[in-house]
């Protein structure tokens, strides 16, 4: 017979990312009283429940404090005994082959290179993807379909409500795809990579420094080959886009590395089923904790975590603004 759970998941966190692991063995209750509760990045209301364990789970670029969490899921190369995995988030969101059938001749024949963004401000990528793509395009012309460069308006139509589907349905048409992170984390890899990837289109990527280690290095151009000169990069595409042979030979590569484990939840199932087998006990931890701040962050930090603790009603809403601010200013 199954055993209750009482969970809840906050902060951007939800069950049905869980739900298919958690159901093997626990009748799940969703409860603001839980005995577990999973929560991400994106606000505070974690800070508000006590007397429960703290698993904390994240798909940002957000490295796990511990001073907050007992138990931490994410992307980072680091070890914290048994209180810690690393677990991106595409060994579950997205499904890449082990191998590849080879590439038909007229996939070198595809249109050129594309490229899909609406963030031009929020990261070190965001603005080198924009100078990259300018420089490619003293090549060729590269088609800009999201709002930034934008230069085919209407090209990704939603396919069966999902706007995930016509970008993937777009990139296909596509030889290369611009596939700039954010930010550039040890460990850090999002769809920039896995779509192009799923779609069959050569990522020309930047960002996680460490993406080999997952990712065969044979199935995509990775900037941090050419010590992220674009210049370079831009001529290791040009190269490729002129010689179908190795166009081919590039676009036939599986996507993973050889020996990469296919099986990966069954390490997420282990490490919740351990946490949970232990019972409700919470670890000694300090909410309050930081690290790397100056003494007048520190002082807003506490000062804004306390205020979210009292009955303010609609001032609560302003202090949780001000400390959902200080956000980015705080490292672990």
């Amino acid at each position: 017979m199954k055993k209750d759970l009482k969970v809840k998941f906050t902060d951007g966190l939800h069950l049905d990312y869980f739900e298919s692991i958690l159901a093997q063995r626990y009748n799940i209750i969703e409860t603001d009283k839980p005995d577990f509760l999973f929560f991400n990045c994106h606000s505070f209301e974690h800070l508000r429940h006590k007397n429960c364990v703290k698993i904390f789970m994240t798909n940002e670029c957000c490295t796990p404090n511990f001073n907050e969490c007992d138990y931490a899921i994410a992307h980072d190369y680091i070890e914290f005994g048994d209180r810690y995995l690393r677990f991106p988030y595409y060994y579950r969101n997205f499904s890449l082959p082990e191998k590849r059938e080879p590439p038909e001749p007229k996939a070198a024949q595809r249109k050129f290179c594309n490229f899909v963004y609406s963030n031009a401000a929020g990261g070190t990528g965001a603005k080198l993807r924009i100078e990259f793509c300018k420089e490619l395009m003293k090549y060729k012309k590269v088609d800009c379909a999201g709002r930034i460069l934008n230069n085919i308006s209407g090209a990704i139509e939603p396919r069966e409500g999902s706007w995930e589907r016509g970008k993937l349905d777009f990139v296909r048409g596509y030889k290369f795809t611009i596939s700039f992170e954010n930010t550039m984390s040890e460990g850090y890899t999002t769809e920039k990579l896995i779509h192009p990837l799923q779609a069959r289109s050569i990522p020309i990527y930047w960002g996680n420094p460490a993406v080999v280690r997952d990712f065969n290095p044979r199935a995509f151009i990775n900037c941090n080959d050419y010590g992220n000169d674009l210049a370079d990069v831009a001529r290791r595409v040009a190269e490729l886009d002129s010689d179908d042979g190795k166009y081919l030979e590039m676009l036939s590569e599986p996507p993973m590395r050889e020996g990469f484990d296919f099986n990966q939840d069954a390490r997420l199932a282990d490490f919740l089923f351990k946490i949970i087998e232990r019972g409700n006990r919470p670890l000694d931890k300090d909410p309050m904790g930081f690290a790397g701040m100056g003494s007048t962050s520190v002082s807003k930090l506490l000062f804004y975590k306390a205020m979210l603790m009292l009955p303010l009603g609609k001032k609560k809403k302003y202090y949780a603004r001000k400390l959902d601010k200080m956000r980015g200013n705080i490292k672990f």
